[in-house]
């Protein structure tokens, strides 16, 4: 048996001849690979300029794509950021990042940087995103303005095409080259090291699946009580009243647009009281308390008026029956 062994073909030289096929193939495809791409889409209204970026776009499913949502203003602008709940659409939101704000000459810039996650492959929509601000320049007219983004498309697929393997790709197979026989069982360990790799890569992807397809988006009330909670742990009421006001009010018109066909975060609060009236969106009643909330919150945001803790306490907790009352009305 060892005589045969030693005279027949060996399996090392065998081993490597296939190898020596595959690698430079490999190395080809990797040389070759596109640089990732991003979708992209700005509006600018007035003093204020909106990007938003997502990379990379097309994305795989197993990728993490980031959108950048970048903010340049001029100083004098009180801008309202918008505030993100755990989903943005159909992608899930793993981590937000706020870096610091950045002044070139008479304009600030901030950016929010969202780390997304795919919950399925194909066309993937990411509706507008507004920001709300106000004009506050000496020479500005003290109104509240929105400017927002159009909605981006992100194509997610299980692999890049561009990945796929093409035996055209392939190089034409070296000589066989002799090895020491003491390398065939190292050849044969690593085999086996790659197939349990590739068997954990495949679990780690079915387990995301699995997870992604049991995610139900929240609805608009947990998006609003969530970004109300994150206000209020936030402290900005004692920091900046002000500011804290534009974003209370800010999330009661949030969530007025995404239960009603009420644009509400485009307009006035003398506009927006009007056309709730005119299509009758509330009971009187409710209409009333609406109206007295955002007039409160009008003094606070354009009349210097500082209120005191009870009032911050009674206009939160207006903001947190406002979007209960809605819950029931939709629901109803």
């Amino acid at each position: 048996m060892h005589r045969h062994f030693q005279n027949g073909p060996k399996p090392a030289t065998a081993l490597l001849c296939l190898l020596a096929a595959i690698l430079p193939g490999c190395a080809a495809r990797a040389v070759e690979k596109p640089e990732a791409k991003l979708a992209r889409s700005q509006a600018e209204r007035g003093p204020v300029r909106l990007t938003v970026e997502v990379e990379p776009a097309p994305a795989r499913l197993s990728d993490e794509p980031t959108m950048t949502v970048t903010i340049d203003y001029l100083k004098g602008v009180t801008v309202d950021k918008p505030v993100f709940g755990e989903a943005l659409g159909e992608f899930r939101i793993a981590e937000v990042r706020q870096p610091l704000p950045q002044v070139k000459g008479d304009r600030e810039i901030v950016r929010q940087i969202l780390a997304l996650q795919p919950t399925r492959t194909g066309r993937l929509t990411i509706f507008p995103i507004g920001v709300t601000f106000t004009d506050s320049r000496p020479d500005g007219d003290g109104r509240q303005h929105t400017v927002e983004c159009k909605e981006i498309a992100v194509e997610v697929t299980s692999v890049v095409q561009s990945e796929d393997p093409s035996l055209d790709e392939l190089h034409k197979a070296a000589e066989p080259v002799e090895l020491p026989r003491n390398l065939t069982l190292l050849l044969f360990c690593m085999a086996n090291v790659l197939l349990l790799i590739g068997a954990a890569a495949g679990f780690w992807i079915w387990r995301r699946r699995e997870r992604a397809s049991d995610f139900v988006p929240p609805t608009a009330r947990e998006l609003a009580y969530r970004e109300l909670q994150q206000l209020i742990e936030s402290g900005l009421a004692a920091r900046d009243v002000k500011q804290f006001y534009v974003e209370l009010t800010g999330i009661v018109r949030r969530y007025i647009e995404r239960t009603t066909s009420i644009r509400a975060p485009e307009q006035t609060t003398e506009e927006f009281l009007r056309e709730i009236s005119r299509r009758q969106t509330f009971p009187p009643e409710e209409s009333g308390r609406l109206k007295h909330f955002l007039e409160a919150a009008d003094l606070v945001k354009f009349a210097a008026h500082r209120p005191r803790q009870e009032d911050v306490d009674d206009s939160i907790q207006r903001a947190k029956d406002f979007i209960g009352y809605r819950r029931a009305e939709v629901a109803a």
